[in-house]
């Protein structure tokens, strides 16, 4: 066969088992070096039109860079003078060079300034608590993390009871503990009370509009599963004005 034929046999087989590897690996794995290669093209076009221009400080910075310049070019002409004096011919200091110079140290400065943006970001990111990735089906996501968290705080809470703690003493028990800690800072925990007089306690997120999504989850001692029918959000008022809370159903 000819070299074109093999050619267009060799590249019909690397597409297939390119295809077959994209369906194999995770979409991460690609996904990583495209944004790291070509994400600062969609940040630019993203922040470039909430940029505010400061016109003085950019004229100042002109003028100052344009000083050092031409006074680091005649104190090096002068000094290269000075180190070639005895020598006859010698040739000047080249503008280039100085241009060159002060060229150096700008990118220097900037550098710099790039470096420490770059440590900033990193321990922000190291210290937050906000996930690195997020799921392009985000209203899902949302919510079924929402709902995660709610019910590991209800089992939390469930365990703090059987040691014995009181309904007052709950919260900062929550709080203090380092499994739930972060799920505390964005959830309430109420202890409210079900027909009949047993405890019962109500789990809800801080954000009104999670709230909306998410509802309010009823968490009882003693029920043998945490996954319980919640109630709506528009319950809220009536159940912390001291009303009973409704037997909730199983799922």
């Amino acid at each position: 066969m000819s070299r074109i034929v093999w050619f267009i046999l060799w590249g019909f087989i690397g597409v297939l088992v390119l295809l077959v590897v994209l369906t194999l690996m995770d979409p991460w794995l690609f996904q990583v070096p495209w944004h790291l290669a070509t994400g600062w093209v969609a940040f630019i076009l993203r922040v470039f039109p909430q940029i505010t221009w400061r016109w003085g400080g950019i004229a100042q910075t002109a003028v100052v860079v344009a000083g050092l310049g031409v006074g680091t070019h005649y104190f090096l002409r002068w000094l290269w003078r000075q180190r070639h004096a005895q020598q006859d011919g010698a040739p000047e200091w080249p503008a280039r060079w100085s241009v060159s110079l002060v060229a150096l140290l700008v990118l220097l400065f900037l550098a710099t300034m790039s470096t420490v943006g770059i440590g900033h970001h990193v321990g922000w990111l190291a210290s937050s608590r906000d996930p690195l990735t997020k799921s392009s089906w985000s209203f899902m996501a949302h919510t079924l993390s929402g709902e995660s968290d709610s019910a590991d705080l209800c089992e939390a809470t469930l365990e703090l009871v059987k040691k014995g703690v009181a309904d007052a003493d709950l919260n900062r028990a929550l709080l203090q503990a380092q499994s739930s800690r972060a799920m505390m800072e964005t959830r309430h925990v109420v202890p409210l009370r079900k027909p009949g007089g047993d405890p019962g306690f109500l789990i809800f997120s801080r954000d009104p509009l999670e709230r909306e999504r998410t509802g309010l989850l009823p968490c009882e001692p003693n029920s043998g599963s945490t996954r319980r029918e919640r109630y709506p959000a528009s319950l809220l008022p009536r159940l912390l004005a001291g009303e009973p809370l409704p037997v909730a159903q199983e799922k």
